[in-house]
């Protein structure tokens, strides 16, 4: 699946702010058939300083802007993309 794709089947996912990285925040959502969605903002510091997370931070995956997406159910990964930037 590309990117348009995750977002269209995914996009109304509640996604809730779940971990810091390396300069990169991981939001992790589940939908209602029990797939899990963790996506990722970020990567460098120029991309995140002014981005404002707090640990309660919620929104939906189609407002995240994602550069990382891996969709699982099971465990089993079913798509996954990545920025090619």
């Amino acid at each position: 699946m590309n990117y348009e794709e995750i977002v269209a089947k995914y996009g109304e996912t509640k996604m809730k702010f779940s971990s810091y990285y390396k300069y990169s925040f991981t939001f992790k959502g589940i939908t209602g058939d029990g797939e899990e969605i963790f996506a990722s903002i970020g990567g460098e510091s120029d991309d995140i300083y002014r981005t404002s997370i707090s640990a309660d931070t919620e929104t939906t995956l189609k407002n995240l802007e994602a550069n990382g997406l891996t969709i699982s159910k099971a465990k089993k990964e079913i798509a996954s993309w990545y920025s090619p930037w």
